[in-house]
């Protein structure tokens, strides 16, 4: 009798522990396409303000494994209501304070950094989401996409961008984040 009174607070435990792991996966499984749904919206919006002229966004597949700039996610050629082609969004990553900072850069057909815009990530609010203002990505905007860009601090030929005091590694993983986008620029117009 003392073994039963020792086993069936696990067995109840157990029990309780399978139904509330198969509401949740349950649950998962519903809300899925709703997610993505949101998620393709939210996509969807970061793009148009970036390129509100856009009707359409054309997703380009990745070079091949040797040719990839590190840190690239996604490349999608912009196109018009006819069809022509009005410019690219990139999406490129880098790390940094809180983690991977993703950031999409439009640059159109002139070769011309024509937007900016940080997406989700987890920077340390105050500081590191300053990355995110018009500020500092005002110092990418009309900029041509035929040179990398570097902080002020470092030097060399790069166009120079002053970074944001105190976050210093979050300016630097968007700094980085837009040269993927002119290294990835370059090489889709070298192949052209």
């Amino acid at each position: 009798m003392p073994n039963h009174k020792l086993i069936m607070p696990a067995v109840i435990l157990c029990v309780i522990c399978l139904i509330t792991t198969g509401l949740l996966s349950l649950t998962y499984e519903l809300t899925r396409e709703q997610r993505a749904k949101q998620e393709e919206a939210a996509a969807n919006a970061n793009r148009l303000a970036l390129f509100p002229e856009a009707a359409g966004f054309l997703s380009l597949d990745l070079p091949e494994p040797g040719n990839i700039v590190e840190g690239l996610k996604e490349i999608m050629q912009v196109q018009s209501s006819d069809g022509k082609s009005l410019g690219y969004l990139v999406v490129g990553e880098r790390r940094g304070y809180g983690g991977q900072v993703p950031v999409m850069i439009a640059i159109s057909n002139e070769g011309i950094i024509s937007g900016v815009r940080v997406l989700s990530n987890e920077e340390t609010p105050g500081l590191g989401k300053k990355v995110e203002g018009s500020a500092f990505l005002q110092q990418f905007f009309l900029k041509p996409a035929d040179r990398k860009f570097a902080l002020s601090a470092q030097s060399g030929q790069d166009q120079q961008v002053d970074a944001i005091s105190g976050a210093t590694l979050s300016s630097r993983a968007v700094t980085e984040a837009v040269n993927i986008a002119v290294l990835t620029y370059t090489q889709l117009e070298g192949e052209q």
